[in-house]
């Protein structure tokens, strides 16, 4: 019994990673994959976030990071779109855009949580503990 209360203790971490830029991807990439017990699925766009959001249903992901500006559909919309889909996964924001104009917007479009770019070690561990996902 202690063993498989061990195992879900030790439940990988899905996330969806919604960015357009590669450097950006290639950091959060490894950050996650360091720690292990993560399953990183990655969008593009906000468009691909929504549909892979929709077709794997309300409780694909644990976590959700996405940038702001993106082409085809930026996180602010991406988030509105998730969030109408009956999600209530954790939506995390990332951009270099941190004015509160930029973080206000990104709470209002449904996100839980804001974090700066670029993001570190230290940024996605406070995210992981602050949705109970450390």
């Amino acid at each position: 019994m202690a063993g498989a209360a061990a195992a879900a203790e030790r439940r990988a971490i899905r996330v969806l990673l919604v960015e357009d830029e590669e450097i950006h991807r290639v950091l959060a990439r490894a950050l996650l994959r360091a720690g292990g017990g993560v399953v990183l699925d990655e969008a593009g766009n906000g468009a691909e976030a929504v549909r892979r959001v929709r077709e794997g249903g309300a409780g694909a992901y644990d976590l959700i990071l996405t940038d702001r500006q993106m082409p085809v559909m930026d996180g602010h919309e991406a988030t509105r779109q998730i969030r109408a889909l009956g999600v209530t996964t954790p939506i995390v924001g990332l951009s270099s855009d941190c004015l509160a104009a930029d973080v206000d917007a990104f709470i209002k479009a449904g996100a839980d949580d804001f974090t700066p770019k670029p993001l570190s070690k230290e940024k996605l561990n406070r995210i992981l503990a602050k949705f109970n996902l450390a």
